[in-house]
This record gives structure tokens, sequence and C-alpha cells, in this order.
């Protein structure tokens, strides 16, 4: 109650004109504010306690000639006391029998201020609405090219982490007809399954499932290039070729695992029990069966090798080949410890099997 007058009322009263020759400036008090007929009557109101219940609180001010004000109709200015921060003001029109009331300073503003202060609101919510209509499509669209490039990441570091497992399983599965056209249609289940298994899911464990069908086009892309770049050394520089014989495929299977330290030969053809090539590292035999297929080999080779074994006494069977291998011949496989390679495989197959000898 005490502080000074606000710099725009005092501005108001400078400038307003004589009453004479101009209509008075309307002012307005706030709703329930009160109006005291005498100004030391507004002191002894504030003055009065908060937790005074509503009956005393009327009585007082009725004792007082106070009274509170509804907020309606308009008021003139007749002055102010800026010693006590208070305005006496005149209903307008002025009605007989009512007399000018002193309010406190801060309940008295000029009428119309609230309108314009409220204009003054709707057109900022109208800029910010504005700003917002122009950011919104930069962040959607900036959040979502931000999760599309995540998940780009994601994929590639995932194509590229089974890159050799994909450039086998494509060797493996892409066969020529005879007219030399590529049959494609199991290395694109192949990469369905990829997609489905391990792509898929980490795009899911990392909240990123929903950018799948924007990237889908692109991932296939990368798998299918990742799966034909030719490994350190290239299929010529390893002498394999789809059109080599058996037997010189033997050979070629043989030359793999001498190059990786073991002692292998080829068998003689026929009479080989099954065995195809043995290759032997310090106290480990090993027999593998050779095929050369264009189509998925089946249970008969898991049968020979696993034959063969028991023939030559050997500790590890394995079947090579440049196809995949059907279904039944993994069941197979499995229940005979029997391991099915592709010739790729060949050279960590064979440091695998000397790191664990060595260990036993």
């Amino acid at each position: 109650m005490r502080a000074g007058i606000t710099p725009w009322l005092g501005l108001c009263l400078l400038l307003a004109p004589a009453p004479a020759l101009t209509a008075p400036t309307p002012y307005q008090v706030t709703p329930a504010a009160i109006g005291c007929t005498q100004a030391a009557s507004l002191r002894r109101v504030a003055e009065l306690p908060p937790s005074m219940p509503a009956a005393a609180h009327a009585q007082a001010l009725a004792q007082l000639h106070c009274q509170r004000v509804d907020g309606a109709g308009t008021w003139q200015l007749l002055g102010t006391r800026d010693d006590e921060a208070v305005a006496r003001l005149r209903p307008l029109p002025a009605r007989r029998g009512e007399g000018p009331l002193y309010f406190a300073a801060s309940a008295v503003s000029v009428a119309g201020a609230a309108p314009a202060a409220l204009l003054s609101g709707v057109w900022r919510l109208v800029l910010a609405g504005g700003v917002a209509m122009v950011l919104w499509p930069v962040l959607r669209y900036g959040g979502r090219w931000w999760r599309r490039r995540q998940a780009w990441r994601l994929c590639g570091q995932l194509v590229h982490r089974h890159g050799e497992a994909l450039r086998i399983r494509r060797r493996q599965l892409v066969q020529f007809n005879s007219y030399g056209v590529e049959r494609t249609t199991k290395w694109e289940r192949e990469q369905a399954e990829f997609i489905k298994t391990v792509i898929q899911p980490a795009l899911r464990g990392k909240r990123l499932a929903a950018t799948w069908p924007a990237l889908a086009r692109r991932v296939l892309a990368l798998i299918d290039q990742v799966a034909r770049q030719v490994p350190s050394g290239g299929q010529a520089a390893d002498g394999f070729s789809p059109d080599m014989d058996p037997i010189a495929y033997e050979r070629y299977c043989a030359a793999r695992l001498r190059a990786c330290g073991w002692d292998a030969h080829a068998t003689p053809p026929g009479g080989d029990q099954g065995a195809d090539v043995i290759a032997v590292h310090g106290h480990v035999r090993l027999v593998v069966q050779c095929k050369l297929y264009r189509n998925a080999v089946g249970n008969e080779a898991v049968q020979q090798i696993a034959a063969a074994r028991l023939h030559y006494h050997a500790d590890v069977a394995a079947v090579v080949s440049n196809a995949d291998y059907t279904i039944p011949a993994r069941q197979l496989a499995r229940s005979n410890n029997v391991f099915l390679l592709h010739h790729d495989e060949l050279p960590a197959f064979a440091a695998r099997l000397a790191r664990a000898r060595k260990k036993a």
C-alpha cells in the first residue's frame, strides 16, 4: 500500500486535459477493490487482520465508511496522494448521493488498458503460433532425419560385422542355371531371414523400428554389396572356379588346408571309403568329403563322411561344399558330430581345430 503511485498514472495526471475543455479520461478499478470516503479509513482497512471472518470484515468496512466495488462502470480521477499511494475517484456518470471514494493506486487503471493488454497478449500468441508453425516441420523432419541416420549407421555396422557369413551364404545359395543366369531365390530368402533375426531386433532394441520402411531398400542393397565382395586374395587367386571338375575341387580343398599348415592330400579316386581329403595336424586327423554341387548337399554326404571317420580312425569329420545343405543333412550332421562347411570356411575351421587341440 505504501508503494509510490505507478508512473503511468502520474503521467495520465500530467497529460489530462482540463475538464471544461474536453471529456475527462475514464478510469476503472479492479473488481472487489475497497473504496473509502476518507483516505485514513483506507489505511485502517489495510490494517485489518486477514483471518477476520467475512461477516466481521463487512461490519468493519461499514464502520469505516468503506465499501467493496464490483469493478463495473468508469470513474473520474479527482486527484492522488503520493505520500499514501491512494487515488480519489468519482463515479461516471455522477449519480445523486454518490460521492468520491479513495482507492489504493494499485487498484486503479485507465479504462481500456486491460483490453489493450489483452490484445497485445493475443498478438504474442499469434506470433508464437507462427513461430511454432515454422519450427515444427524443422524439428519434426530434423528429428526424423537424425533417427534415420542413427538407424542406418546401426544397420551398416551389423551388415559389415556379419559380412563374412553373408558372403559365404551368397556363394552357397546363388547358383547358375544351364543358360548362365543366376538363380537368387534362395539368397533372397536368406536376406529376409538375416533382416528378421539380426537387423530388426537391433532396431527395436534402440527404439528405431519405425525407421525401417524408409531404410529397407538401402539395407538390402548394402547386404548384397557386402556379400558380393571378393575376399582378400580374390576368387581367381585362390584357384576356385564353379566350372572345375570334382577331382580338381578335392585338390583345391586339400591345398587350402596345406596353406594353413596341415599335412593334407586328396585320396585317389575310387575306393576312398567316403573321404576325399585326409589331413593331419599334430595328433589331429581330419577327414573331408568334398562336394562341388549346383544344388544343396543332402544326407548321403554326411553318412559317407561319418563312416569314413570310423574307417580312418579320424578325430574330426567334415563335409565341404560350394553349395548349401538341406535341412535333413544339417539335422543328421548335428546328431553325428559332423561339420558342414563352405570351402571359404576351411582356413578358420582348421585354425580353430589346431588351437583346440593345443589347449587340450
